[in-house]
């Protein structure tokens, strides 16, 4: 009798429950970064996703192509992939309906550049925070082909799948909170690109670096975690909090790259910066599924009082990022500061130009304009004089005063005096003395808190702050120019022809694709140039030195070329660019190299890659 019973309300608990369920609504949800108004990445994969009804089947329908269908899981979760048009200020839409006839439409969505913009207060600060030209920027109508999002603050200790925040068309309304240096950056992209561009600022002012890197990452570096637990500032957050609940939601988020303005909050441990922030990029390019284009603000001049170099100390590791890890550019500002004694400039206009110039020229191809500042390359010490030269210097450096500010040099003691200086426009290198040290050992350059030089090059950038006496760990890493070995070389095989490799030569035979960007100090060096095609370079080209020295190669970094380099090294600062067909996504290619003895032969690598190799020398006799 009793199971009976158990049976009779089993059965009737199951029948309500079914006709609960039957009556209840519809479940669709979308995640805050679907929405209208929003912008999608131009011509890629675009992976939209969210939550409905377990088991049920979801059909998005986007404006411009055809519907996809998929099966939602039992968990709720769903994901899809559409491939996205070029660029266009025509409003487009999607549709999103289940077969329980749940349905969500989002509207005046456009297609073009989105990027992410990050970092602490710097990033954060707007015109409402007292931005002057970002102020000033909201009295005049703004261009609603610029859409804002902004992601609510929030610490969690575990990785989320959405956070706050809305989409919004830019208006001065919605500007006033935004970030500045995000709404600049933003400004020239879409003025120079004439396309539209989605803003996602995700920033928290205070922030250190260890709070916006995912902890399974940092946890795997003890000397990390001990520095962390030291700091006083460790209190208030956890390792990998910010990334969990404002960095993590966006991971399926096609972005054309990103921008950071954070450091300030590191001078306590500033000597491990570089390896933390080098190792945050990577953990965000693994988590978005791509080499993402990451272009960062080097910390402003800051001091309340004299002395201090634990600014000037994350600024060297910025600069040893910037120099190091691929596809990152640093912007430096230390000109674009009016009182050093406040850790936030006023003014971000110069600031989101500068983060601009390098997605303008290393993203989108656009050339013309002078975008990286110049950087220490290295010291030369003759007797009581000390020569410096730089990087990105073409045209040679200025200073606008009549006295260069900001030198000192030392000798063995290693206790620095101020120095004075020339620039010699023969060599277009800096020459440093001091009376007061007969033989410099080290030079420095505004290797202080809050230094401000007036070294320039001639297209008005700043000279990077520097000091030569670093460690391997801080200084920036790059191949001196002295160092640079090719020399004449025989070449013979069929199907290749001799260029020059110069900018606006053409880099294959068979393709109009010219050189848009190549390191300087390959200039004059000529190249062997070749069809252009997949399955077609499996040529055979067989080089021999006439003397000792390196053979160098330009070739693409992908997993065509990954297989053949076995025994060839990649060489320093070696980006080079061509430009294709898509105006908007320009040919990059780095440069390796192999050490030869004199009369030694090399067969170039063989790759089925459709930029095959090319090999550069500064003199080649080719014979077929």
């Amino acid at each position: 009798m009793k199971r009976s019973i158990r049976k009779a309300l089993l059965l009737a608990g199951f029948c309500l429950l079914t006709a609960l369920s039957a009556a209840a609504q519809p479940f669709l949800r979308l995640p805050a970064v679907i929405g209208d108004h929003m912008v999608l990445q131009e011509k890629t994969t675009v992976k939209l996703h969210g939550w409905a009804d377990p088991n049920a089947t979801l059909t998005v329908t986007p404006s411009w192509g055809e519907a996809v269908t998929v099966k939602v899981g039992y968990d709720t979760a769903w994901s899809v992939e559409l491939t996205t048009p070029a660029a266009s200020a025509e409003p487009r839409s999607i549709t999103f309906a289940t077969n329980k006839k749940a349905v969500r439409k989002v509207d005046d969505i456009l297609i073009g550049q989105v990027w992410l913009c990050s970092g602490q207060s710097n990033m954060n600060w707007s015109a409402a925070n007292g931005i002057v030209d970002m102020k000033k920027e909201l009295e005049s109508p703004m261009n609603p082909q610029i859409r804002l999002f902004t992601v609510t603050k929030n610490s969690t200790p575990y990785p989320q799948d959405d956070c706050e925040g809305r989409w919004q068309v830019c208006t001065p309304k919605s500007a006033l909170y935004f970030s500045a240096v995000g709404y600049f950056f933003g400004k020239r992209l879409a003025d120079e690109l004439q396309q539209p561009v989605g803003l996602v600022n995700s920033s928290w002012g205070g922030t250190p670096v260890e709070v916006w890197t995912p902890a399974n990452v940092m946890g795997k570096n003890p000397q990390m975690v001990a520095s962390w637990k030291e700091q006083s500032k460790s209190k208030l957050w956890q390792i990998g909090s910010l990334y969990n609940a404002m960095i993590h939601p966006l991971r399926h988020t096609a972005f054309a790259g990103a921008i950071w303005y954070q450091g300030e909050s590191n001078k306590t441990n500033a000597a491990l910066y570089g390896d933390e922030f080098t190792m945050m990029i990577e953990s965000w390019r693994k988590v978005f599924g791509q080499t993402l284009p990451f272009y960062f603000v080097q910390i402003a001049p800051h001091a309340r009082s004299e002395g201090g170099t634990s600014g000037a100390v994350v600024r060297e590791q910025q600069a040893r990022v910037a120099a190091t890890v691929p596809s990152t550019g640093m912007a430096v500002i230390s000109d674009l500061v009016d009182d050093v004694t406040n850790i936030h400039p006023r003014y971000k206009q110069g600031v989101g130009d500068r983060l601009a110039g390098f997605a303008l020229a290393e993203v989108y191809g656009k050339s013309g304009r002078k975008y990286k500042s110049p950087t220490f390359r290295q010291a030369e010490f003759r007797k009581s004089q000390v020569y410096v030269s730089f990087d990105n210097a073409e045209g040679g450096i200025v200073c606008k005063d009549d006295a260069i500010r900001g030198l000192e040099v030392c000798d063995a003691s290693m206790k620095f005096v101020p120095a004075q200086g020339i620039i010699d426009d023969k060599s277009n290198r800096l020459v440093v003395w001091s009376k007061q040290v007969a033989r410099p050992t080290a030079v420095r350059y505004c290797f202080s808190d809050g230094a401000i030089g007036n070294l320039f090059d001639t297209a008005g950038l700043p000279v990077a702050p520097f000091r030569s006496d670093a460690d391997d760990k801080a200084a920036p890493a790059r191949q001196p120019v002295e160092s640079l070995s090719g020399a004449a070389v025989t070449a013979s095989g069929k199907g290749f022809a001799v260029g020059s490799f110069r900018l606006g030569e053409k880099f294959f035979t068979n393709r109009v694709y010219p050189l848009t960007k190549l390191p300087e100090r390959f200039a004059g060096y000529e190249m062997l140039t070749h069809d252009a095609g997949l399955g077609e370079q499996m040529l055979t080209c067989k080089v021999t030195a006439r003397e000792k020295c390196r053979i160098y190669i330009a070739v693409r970094r992908n997993s065509h070329t990954a297989n053949v380099l076995n025994g060839w090294k990649p060489e320093r600062d070696d980006e080079i660019r061509y430009t294709t067909h898509d105006k908007s996504k320009p040919g990059i290619l780095g440069i390796y190299y192999r050490d030869v003895k004199a009369g030694e032969s090399v067969t170039l690598p063989r790759t089925k890659d459709f930029a095959g190799v090319t090999l550069l020398a500064p003199k080649i006799d080719y014979t077929k």
